[in-house]
């Protein structure tokens, strides 16, 4: 797909320095940060469960982690969060 870049003017620089914290904290270039925003800004209100998973799987895929891996990342999660929502509930 061919695209054509875009210069963004006038952005207060508090808002850049953000976009480079958010954009170094999910591992990517504030470029390509800013471009899924405005992709997900852009995205149609009613996705399909492939196509909200889409980000998410790249980033796992981006990541290297492997199946068992993930599996472990959300297993010590649940074990997590199970008691807190269970405080939560008494």
């Amino acid at each position: 797909m061919q695209s054509e870049p875009i210069q963004i003017k006038d952005l207060p620089i508090e808002k850049m320095h953000a976009l480079i914290e958010k954009a170094r904290a999910a591992g990517t270039t504030p470029e390509e940060y800013a471009r899924r925003l405005i992709e997900q800004g852009l995205a149609p209100t009613e996705l399909t469960f492939d196509e909200i998973l889409a980000p998410f799987r790249r980033q796992v895929k981006e990541s290297g982690l492997t199946d068992s891996e993930l599996d472990a990342l959300f297993t010590e999660a649940r074990k997590v969060a199970l008691p807190e929502k269970k405080k939560e509930r008494t």
